[in-house]
């Protein structure tokens, strides 16, 4: 029922306004030799990097002939392609990632494209993104609890050091926890993952590291969590010391960036310790040539180039993530405050790339149904591009019926 609310929100505040405001495939799409898609952060912090006029000045492609469109975030650059695909405008995008991947691939938007650069990305990136070269890594993350030690550290909960999913649950820290709705959002959804793995899955025969059901610490914690339809609302929450959440899911490089723009190691990140061993979830990130794209060789040039080094120097301290390309400089304030995924036990490998495919639906329906209820679906919370895709992934399954 709230899916369907949704659905009906979605076409009366998104979708109609979108056929009339942002026309798809228009005329003058053919006039640019390049056109990107992209989500609004990327090489976006602390200030804007140019990414146009770099990628000008590297190819010789004028500037005003080169189009970056900023999307909201990743489900909507896919779910933008996936409405252009048999007739695209983009010629590349940047932003889907080990999840999204899924859906991409199976909408055929995607060309492989084996880039030469591809020898300076660490074989496992690519192998865990995807080894058919539809999407190639650019960056990489493990998801992490990020958390304000000016109101909560080892001083006053020493357990932090060695913290398991179920201390969070005798501790009550899931009282001082913001978690991203993992339906609209990658962090939320890594975390979610993280669960699965850790706790496992008792309908399907997945074991995880504890052999238990992670639906369970997901009911138990439902009345306490509070939960963000995204990340930037999420940071309102654990930024604002009202709220009382010093604890939110985010990323283990996100300390970074403190530490880097202002000397400031107050923000930790976190992992969970089950088995005695560092666990967490790896979020890969990829760019891709558009299947059709009105521009491939341009297309090609702008992909090798943004796996170089030359830009990769640009994303640990612009995009705030490990960079794919192994030559890539990361500053010494980064890596002593982010957590390096080199040396975490990567929780992806307990679930193969065929089980997420086949279940990532049914986990998040069963997600939602523990939540039911709990989280405010009005217009002021749910961001048109949640709309967007949950709208879209809806009007497919009724299609598919």
């Amino acid at each position: 029922m709230k899916r369907a609310l949704i659905v009906c929100l979605f076409i009366f505040l998104f979708l109609i306004p979108l056929c009339y405001s942002t026309p798809i495939n228009t005329s003058a799409a053919t006039d640019y030799k390049l056109t990107i898609y992209t989500y609004q952060s990327l090489l976006n912090e602390p200030v804007s990097f140019d990414l146009v006029g770099a990628f000008s000045n590297h190819s010789g492609i004028p500037k005003e002939e080169i189009q970056l469109l900023r999307l909201d975030d990743s489900n909507q650059i896919l779910s933008r392609a996936i409405l252009e695909k048999d007739n695209p405008t983009a010629d590349v995008l940047i932003g889907l990632d080990n999840i999204l991947v899924f859906k991409s691939k199976s909408e055929n938007i995607l060309k492989s494209y084996n880039s030469p650069v591809l020898s300076n990305i660490s074989s496992s990136l690519i192998e865990n993104l995807d080894p058919d070269h539809y999407l190639l890594p650019y960056d990489y993350g493990v998801i992490a609890l990020w958390v304000d030690t000016n109101r909560l550290n080892v001083s006053t909960v020493p357990e932090l050091d060695s913290l398991t999913l179920n201390d969070i649950l005798d501790l009550d820290l899931d009282k001082k926890m913001v978690v991203e709705n993992p339906i609209f959002s990658s962090p939320g959804l890594g975390f979610l993952l993280w669960t699965i793995a850790v706790l496992g899955d008792s309908s399907l025969d997945i074991s995880g590291l504890l052999e238990s059901d992670w639906r369970d610490w997901w009911e138990e914690a439902n009345k306490d969590l509070r939960i963000a339809s995204s990340w930037s609302e999420a940071f309102d929450i654990w930024y604002s010391e009202e709220a009382d959440r010093p604890i939110m899911i985010s990323y283990g490089t996100s300390p970074a960036y403190s530490a880097c723009l202002y000397d400031d190691y107050s923000a930790v990140a976190y992992l969970t310790h089950e088995n005695s061993s560092d666990n967490s979830w790896l979020q890969i990130e990829g760019l891709g040539l558009v299947n059709g794209a009105p521009n491939e060789e341009n297309a090609k040039m702008f992909i090798d180039w943004f796996l170089s080094k030359e830009l990769q120097d640009k994303i640990a301290t612009h995009n705030w993530m490990y960079p794919a390309n192994k030559y890539a400089e990361v500053p010494e304030c980064f890596a002593n405050s982010a957590i390096n995924p080199d040396t975490v036990d990567i929780l992806n490998n307990l679930i193969s790339l065929e089980i997420l495919e086949n279940n990532l639906d049914f986990w998040l329906d069963e997600w939602e149904e523990i939540f039911a209820g709990e989280i405010p679906y009005s217009g002021l919370v749910i961001t048109f591009s949640a709309l967007f895709v949950t709208a879209f992934i809806y009007l497919r399954k009724k299609k598919k019926q």
